[in-house]
């Protein structure tokens, strides 16, 4: 399966996930000059910043362990960008955090 396809089933998942814990989802899929952010979500007025890593395997170890510092600090000012184009349109939320959530996909063969 093509991985960019792979990864857009994890992102619905996650934001299927999110939808049925109570979140209503601003965005997916934002951009800005700093990066993107999978999933922009909200409850109680209180806003997450999503990043979404599916895998097929632990492999490589968990799929949270691949958000780097790097990646962290691209959506820390992804997630500022967010909230001065929301600011600007009179939007600020309670509070904001981020989440990371995994997804993983393993196929068993042959399992009986």
């Amino acid at each position: 399966m093509d991985k960019r396809v792979f990864g857009q089933i994890g992102e619905n998942t996650a934001a299927d996930v999110l939808r049925a814990k109570g979140y209503r989802i601003l965005r997916q899929n934002y951009r800005c000059k700093y990066g993107e952010i999978d999933i922009i979500a909200e409850k109680y007025g209180d806003m997450s910043f999503v990043e979404v890593k599916t895998r097929q395997s632990f492999h490589y170890g968990r799929p949270a362990e691949a958000v780097t510092e790097e990646k962290k600090k691209h959506l820390r000012k992804a997630a500022h960008c967010y909230l001065d184009e929301m600011k600007g349109k009179g939007y600020v939320p309670r509070k904001y955090g981020f989440k990371i959530i995994e997804i993983v996909v393993n196929q068993v063969d042959n399992a009986f």
